[in-house]
C-alpha cells in the first residue's frame, strides 16, 4: 500500500558505491542495520526502494 507522506531528499553516492538512507526513511520503514532493501528499475526510469518483507514459511496442520 503506498505512502501519502510527500519527501523528497538527497543523497551522495560513495565511492564503494554506497548511499545512506535518510533517517527519515529509515524510521519510517522500521529499518535496522542487516535488513535487507529491494530495488526496481521502473520502465520510465525510476527507481523504487522498498523494505524487503521475508515471507514465513507456512506450516500445515495436521
Amino acid at each position: 500500500m503506498p505512502h501519502k507522506l510527500s519527501y523528497r531528499a538527497r543523497a551522495t553516492l560513495t565511492s564503494k558505491g554506497q548511499v545512506t538512507l535518510p533517517v527519515v526513511l529509515r524510521r519510517l520503514w522500521n529499518l535496522d542495520a542487516g535488513d535487507e532493501i529491494d530495488f526496481t528499475l521502473q520502465d520510465d526510469g525510476r527507481v523504487v526502494l522498498r523494505k524487503h518483507l521475508k515471507l514465513q514459511p507456512q506450516t500445515s496442520e495436521n
